[in-house]
């Protein structure tokens, strides 16, 4: 029998996936009790911050929040979802009270006017209180048509499978034993690493020739197909004419084209629609393992590196070893998210807190067992490890391992694809400087990688839907978002985020800044292991024009939930910077704001700026 999930009531059940946001916890349960006893699967969310999170990881056709005068503000939460590319058809139940204040009528009104868009989910109203019978009516209209059920309906399992799934949680049990035991229910199913093995030796032995990777394609007829068909795209075929013949297609795309392009069919191909969990969307992670790949690559082109398509096959592979977990064990890859985002950790810690051992290392012992370059393997390894990445002391493996790292971290910030959390981590200054990074990346770069995602994916038939990279807004005297770094380092992350966005930010490096003429928030990120020191921006002001300033200091603390609702009345708030949540950051901006921001039109006519602004 299927485990129950915990976090979320009638883990059996087949039926739509809803999350209730309420912080009422007398409504919240016996709502949640009557929608399971009609079928419907119910993940809570007691904070609107937790329901953000939960929201944007799980993509639920339904979300119900329960917005009262005590917490009025939580209605943003409905207008984040709505204005969020990856969450806008999503469907929305508002309970309401009879007399709303002017923000409620505010945003009610927006999100009346934003849902006549088609490409955007329902949103009924209802008033409280009300009858459960008038509640189940309009949740039945926001969840009709809904066919997501249908994803497990071929979902791998059977008594071994969900054997081997209970001994994954026991930690008694050594973590190679579990993996191997894992890689057995593979050996019927991934056929694929033997002839991207057999092409990458011959790519790499000086002997190799276009006779013999073409003959090792012709192997695999899928492969086959898929090589001449790109091989014969606009980009390659130009004026020379249709080809049919694959060692005609090898020597048009070259060696390097060639593997990465068998690499990410190879893949893809393994993970089909039908094998996903809630919060783990096949095509969305494909989107953000091309994205790291390829920024890995342009990181590693960028500073001269001999070899860059490693960096990308690497970065392709990085997150490789979520996919068993996934496509082969019913319960696990759920349980394993829902875990990840009540405790506000990385996923990858849950997965070590529960499992014993990671993605990372199940993706590195899999590349090893296929003899795969110990370079691509090592880079899988330590994805999450930058204090390990640091101590390698082979420059070549080095440069592919912070490549990797840095463009997982940057693929995240700049929102391509989704992975299994959207923490992002300070990025050591000696992993910037070593890529010629120090200042973060240009508007340029992001172009870059996003016109080759966009042509690659159109190879792969991959749907990258309304996938853009934003350009980041200049700052201004009266910037939204001002950001204090440390001495040693100079970027992070976060920025990108925030201008991908669409927030205004300025970046220095100044212990104070000018006084704000309107609200506007301030990030600190003092040097870590030093004593914090804080300065209250403006407190001291006698101008009655300066406005509210939210003061918000990224540092090590042993509070791992964060509490908006009660820091932001002080104007202050800590967050923890080893499990820096960037949706916890939007939440809290949108809420200080009272407003959300939104990504600019992009002009085609103006060109992005390329400068990092350093005071």
């Amino acid at each position: 029998m299927r485990r129950a999930i915990p976090g979320i009531f009638g883990g059996t059940n087949k039926g739509s996936l809803i999350l209730l946001f309420s912080p009422r916890e007398r409504v919240r349960d016996i709502l949640s009790v009557g929608l399971v006893q009609c079928n419907y699967q119910v993940l809570q969310a007691d904070t609107s911050y937790q329901a953000a999170i939960k929201a944007n990881q799980m993509l639920p056709k339904a979300v119900l929040i329960d917005v009262s005068a005590e917490n009025s503000k939580d209605i943003l939460l409905a207008e984040r979802l709505r204005k969020s590319m990856r969450s806008r058809n999503i469907s929305i139940l508002l309970i309401t009270p009879k007399q709303p204040d002017a923000l409620l009528i505010r945003v009610i009104s927006e999100l009346a006017l934003k849902s006549k868009e088609e490409d955007s989910g329902r949103i009924q109203m209802i008033n409280f209180p009300f009858a459960f019978s008038e509640f189940l009516e309009k949740v039945k209209l926001l969840v009709t048509d809904d066919k997501s059920e249908q994803m497990d309906a071929k979902k791998g399992g059977g008594e071994q499978n969900n054997a081997i799934a209970e001994r994954l949680f026991d930690n008694s049990i050594e973590p190679v034993k579990k993996m191997a035991e894992v890689s057995s229910v593979l050996q019927n199913q991934w056929a694929f690493p033997f002839t991207i093995i057999k092409a990458m030796d011959i790519i790499e032995s000086d002997a190799g020739c276009c006779v013999e990777l073409a003959k090792c394609i012709s192997t695999d007829p899928a492969v086959s197909s898929a090589v001449l068909k790109i091989s014969n795209t606009v980009q390659y075929a130009r004026r020379h004419g249709r080809i049919n013949d694959i060692r005609d297609a090898v020597v048009r795309l070259g060696f390097r084209e060639t593997r990465s392009v068998m690499a990410c069919l190879s893949l893809i191909n393994l993970t089909p629609e039908i094998y996903k969990s809630r919060g783990f969307e096949r095509r969305e992670f494909w989107l953000h393992s091309l994205a790291v790949g390829l920024i890995a690559e342009k990181l590693c082109a960028d500073i001269g590196f001999r070899r860059p398509e490693l960096a990308f096959i690497a970065g392709l592979l990085h997150d490789l070893g979520k996919i068993p977990l996934d496509n082969n064990f019913d319960w696990v890859f759920p349980k394993l998210l829902d875990q990840t985002m009540v405790s506000y950790t990385p996923f990858f810690e849950t997965e070590e807190r529960s499992m014993k051992f990671t993605h990372a290392e199940f993706g590195h012992y899999l590349t090893t067992l296929w003899n795969f370059p110990s370079l691509i393997s090592c880079a899988i390894l330590h994805h999450h490890n930058r204090e390990q990445i640091l101590k390698t002391t082979t420059l070549y493996d080095k440069l592919v391992q912070e490549a990797v790292y840095v463009a997982n971290q940057l693929a995240k910030a700049v929102s391509i694809g989704h992975s299994c959390d959207e923490i992002l981590e300070e990025i050591p200054f000696e992993i910037m400087r070593d890529l010629k990074l120090t200042n973060g990346p240009s508007d340029w770069f992001f172009k870059s990688v996003d016109e080759k995602l966009q042509l690659l994916c159109s190879y792969l038939n991959l749907d990258t839907g309304c996938l853009t990279v934003h350009t980041s807004r200049p700052f201004t005297t009266d910037s939204d978002v001002v950001i204090v770094y440390n001495e040693k380092a100079l970027f992070h992350p976060m920025v990108t985020a925030l201008r991908n966005n669409g927030f205004l930010v300025k970046v220095t490096s100044r212990d104070i800044p000018e006084p704000p003429k309107g609200k506007r928030v301030i990030i600190s990120i003092p040097e870590k292991g030093f004593p914090l020191d804080i300065i209250f921006y403006g407190d001291n002001q006698k101008n009655e024009i300066v406005a509210d300033v939210l003061k918000i200091f990224i540092v090590d603390t042993e509070q791992p939930r964060h509490d908006s609702s009660t820091l932001a009345s002080d104007n202050i708030l800590f967050m923890d910077r080893n499990t820096f949540d960037i949706r916890l950051l939007l939440h809290t901006l949108d809420t200080f704001f009272e407003r959300i921001i939104t990504p600019p039109p992009e002009d085609p006519a103006v060109a992005p700026s390329v400068k990092t602004c350093i005071d």
